[in-house]
């Protein structure tokens, strides 16, 4: 006999989180529910058992099958079948992909590739298969990346994210919660929510208990508490007065129907901001979101 769907009070958690080495990605993880299997590319989940809620399995003792996308595929498929997991922890997506960009820039250099665009695919397709193999499960699932202090083309101090953008917004598409950890001028640590699918964006959470204790909870209470299905339903579909970052608008194109893939939403999102010169942020999302429109009506 089939069972009726319950009506869930929050979204479920697919999240991703992003911060500095060391900043508590792994202990923030260790909050979410139980029980957790961590798939621990940065060998490091060890180092927080002793805080997480719920117990914690592990995909493979042989560490190279955390960062092989193709093993992580074939491990779930096999395993995860009435294992009782809550949550999936990717932690991180930094050392699963970061190695398909290096070998790629190797080839190139050592002259075994001649377009450095078949090394990415190589790249699209791991993601892909990833994403696949974490998400059809349906599990709670955080995914973990590093941020690393960089240059831009002028030499002025920027912050990136070790994952690229394109990779971003294709993650953005398996996720409703996009977060950041981050630390104030007083040393408080909190959580800074920079994109939410139905709830609220836009605010920081701080950890007031320590080691992120209840933080998940306390998440979901400010992004969703007090709003009815209908107005999730409108935020989610509202147009967007303003974007966190790159990859979030190059994801929000995608996601109108308004390109076929994710590259081709990336080439014409800088295409676009290189030929129109905004000269605010707020012109820029006007720009963007009217272009996102029109390329929509010439598909329709």
């Amino acid at each position: 006999m089939f069972k009726k769907m319950a009506r869930p009070r929050f979204p479920p958690r697919h999240w991703s989180l992003v911060g500095y080495p060391g900043s508590g990605k792994s202990t923030f993880a260790a909050q979410m529910r139980g029980p957790k299997l961590v798939i621990d590319a940065d060998h490091r989940f060890s180092e927080v058992l002793e805080l997480s809620r719920g117990d914690v399995y592990q995909l493979s003792d042989v560490a190279s099958d955390n960062t092989d996308p193709d093993r992580v595929y074939q491990i779930l498929l096999k395993e995860m079948p009435g294992a009782g997991i809550e949550t999936i922890v990717v932690d991180s997506l930094t050392s699963i992909i970061t190695p398909f960009v290096v070998q790629a820039m190797i080839d190139k250099e050592k002259g075994r590739l001649r377009n450095m665009m078949a090394g990415f695919q190589r790249k699209a397709l791991a993601m892909r298969q990833l994403q696949d193999a974490v998400t059809r499960w349906g599990t709670d699932t955080l995914w973990i990346y590093h941020l690393q202090d960089s240059r831009d083309a002028r030499a002025n101090a920027v912050v990136r994210s070790t994952v690229s953008q394109t990779e971003v917004a294709r993650l953005t598409r398996s996720i409703n919660l996009q977060l950041q950890l981050i630390t104030d001028d007083r040393g408080r640590h909190g959580v800074a929510v920079i994109w939410a699918r139905r709830g609220r964006a836009e605010l920081t959470l701080w950890d007031e208990a320590g080691d992120w204790k209840g933080m998940p909870e306390k998440i979901e209470e400010a992004v969703y508490g007090g709003l009815t299905h209908d107005e999730q339903r409108a935020l989610a579909h509202a147009t967007p007065r303003a974007f966190p970052s790159d990859e979030t608008a190059i994801n929000w194109g995608f996601e109108q129907g308004a390109f076929g893939s994710v590259e081709e939403a990336r080439r014409v999102y800088h295409q676009l901001r290189e030929q129109s010169q905004p000269q605010t942020d707020q012109e820029w999302v006007n720009i963007w979101v009217t272009d996102v429109r029109m390329w929509k009506v010439g598909r329709g």
